[in-house]
């Protein structure tokens, strides 16, 4: 089976990185967008570095959006453990991906073992915008909190003004019910993630939480959109300083979400040469611009439109992994599940590196 390939024609893997290291060395504004595990991350995030290049995630948008939420903003957040032992009141906000689900159904065949043992009750801030969060919220027996025809955003701002008694031109369902809820409530928590709204939304819920902190106790807990994208943010943070859309363009890492957003930049025709990084398999480069490609994917073909293609192991499956786990708020190791003869990811681009002007290897 051919794992590398030059345009649509297979190579041996030497000569695949050696038609990629002559695309890397002669590009004077290489982009890269990463979708892979710690090793994979580190590997990519030092290879920009020594070119000069800015990176970003392969969910970008919706990753700069959790982060904005941290690093503009704030707020108050608990560990999932801690939610499970010592919260009878969830409140779940917007859509929850369905990575997470289990998790929350695992909380609903439990009870509060710490602090506040009351029988755990469930409540489901929705709006109009989130249109598929009722679904699995019906599961889990939550009482709706809705406002006809308002986002989520919208019916956060009503819920933090009516308990603060003041004046709403909407209602929200169930309003009474919850009030009360909260009163008797020694610690409700707030489950979140950053595809549960958009930004404003988000910010507007951490300020419902501040205002419940000045009387009693309250937090939220943050499930990330991706767990992988979380956890190249928390990699990316150790190693330069600052989350994803980060580039080196002046041998220092610079953080600007907006400068170093990838695909604007190919849009914009502001970087010659995009090196694709995904280990999930299927996933294939967006479209919208026509400079150089590189793919690193977990694939048995050859990657649409790449000038190089090198198929790559899926982390935690072909290959032994660290990566992020929501469920424990840390990093774990995961045995590869189905061992194969793939590469993995940081292995090529270390071969990428050693291949470059300099053949210098790069750091641990």
């Amino acid at each position: 089976m051919s794992v590398a390939w030059v345009g649509s024609q297979p190579v041996s893997l030497t000569d695949a990185i050696r038609n990629a290291a002559k695309l890397l060395g002669s590009s004077r504004c290489p982009v890269f967008t990463l979708d892979a595990d710690v090793h994979g991350t580190r590997s990519a995030i030092a290879l920009a570095e020594r070119l000069g290049g800015a990176y970003d995630h392969a969910m970008g948008e919706v990753l700069a959006r959790e982060v904005a939420l941290f690093t503009d903003h704030g707020g108050m957040f608990t560990t999932p453990g801690e939610a499970r032992r010592r919260s009878s009141l969830i409140v779940i906000v917007g859509d929850i991906p369905a990575a997470h689900h289990d998790l929350l159904q695992a909380w609903a065949g439990s009870q509060p073992d710490l602090g506040d043992r009351h029988k755990r009750s469930w409540f489901h801030i929705d709006g109009a915008d989130t249109p598929r969060a009722a679904t699995f919220a019906r599961k889990l027996k939550a009482t709706p909190l809705r406002a006809e025809g308002q986002s989520l955003g919208s019916v956060l701002g009503v819920l933090r003004a009516g308990l603060q008694n003041r004046a709403t031109a909407v209602s929200v369902s169930n309003f009474d019910r919850f009030r009360k809820a909260l009163a008797g409530a020694l610690f409700p928590v707030f489950v979140f993630s950053g595809a549960s709204g958009e930004a404003p939304g988000l910010v507007m819920l951490q300020g419902l939480i501040a205002d419940l902190n000045k009387t009693g106790r309250a937090s939220s807990v943050f499930l990330p959109a991706d767990d992988d994208a979380w956890g190249t943010a928390l990699t990316s943070l150790w190693m330069t300083g600052f989350p994803p859309r980060t580039g080196f363009s002046n041998s220092l890492p610079s953080y600007d979400p907006g400068r170093w957003d990838i695909q604007r930049m190919i849009r914009d025709k502001e970087a010659d040469l995009h090196v694709w990084m995904s280990t999930r398999g299927g996933e294939t480069p967006p479209k919208g611009g026509r400079i150089a490609l590189i793919s690193l994917s977990k694939t048995d073909a050859p990657t649409p439109g790449a000038k190089v293609t090198i198929s790559v192991g899926k982390p935690g499956i072909d290959h032994d992994a660290v990566s992020y786990s929501s469920r424990i708020g840390t990093f774990r190791a995961v045995p590869a599940g189905k061992p194969s003869e793939l590469p993995n990811i940081s292995s090529i681009i270390n071969r990428l590196a050693e291949a470059l002007p300099g053949q210098r290897a790069l750091p641990c």
